[in-house]
């Protein structure tokens, strides 16, 4: 199992079981009342008043299988993985072509590999990543530019400083 990995195993024990069964009928109840089509709203809840967050559909709905598994006795592994993506979907990311992407990966400025097909996968998290060393690269070079050009009289090159320090 590699870094980007993590597996953690629940074995439901037999008192958790009536106890899953509950909460299981308890949700399968409020759909069949409710419905699917407009979203209803879960929280998660602690021990004081105010202590509650709002379950996202996808995290409710995770939980629901789990508890739905546990409840027929099964064990429930949870595995996380990094969110990959292609190439091109990473040059819509970073703004810029999918043949420039490539070039980035054979230049080791990105992290790609090849799972079982010529394909090349990126890990989003390194896009992400990528991309905000970008902003600040030229954020310093604007900063770098405005401090050499401070003392210039060209209104101009003042006019296009004060404009590039408002796109950052």
């Amino acid at each position: 199992m590699s870094a980007a990995q993590q597996a953690d195993m629940v074995v439901p024990t037999p008192g958790d079981v009536d106890d899953l069964a509950a909460v299981l009928s308890f949700l399968e109840a409020h759909e069949a009342r409710h419905g699917t089509a407009p979203a209803p709203t879960y929280f998660l809840s602690g021990a004081g008043e105010s202590d509650q967050v709002e379950l996202t559909e996808q995290v409710h709905a995770v939980l629901k299988q789990v508890v739905a598994a546990l409840s027929r006795g099964q064990s429930i592994s949870v595995l996380t993985r990094d969110r990959e993506i292609s190439t091109q979907q990473a040059a819509e990311i970073l703004g810029v072509s999918r043949p420039t992407v490539v070039r980035l990966i054979d230049d080791g400025e990105l992290l790609a590999h090849v799972p079982g097909s010529v394909r090349r996968r990126l890990r989003l998290a390194d896009v992400l990543a990528y991309r905000e060393a970008l902003r600040e690269r030229r954020n310093r070079f604007i900063t770098d530019s405005a401090a050499a050009y401070a003392d210039s009289a060209d209104e101009d090159v003042m006019a296009l400083l004060r404009e590039a320090r408002s796109v950052r």
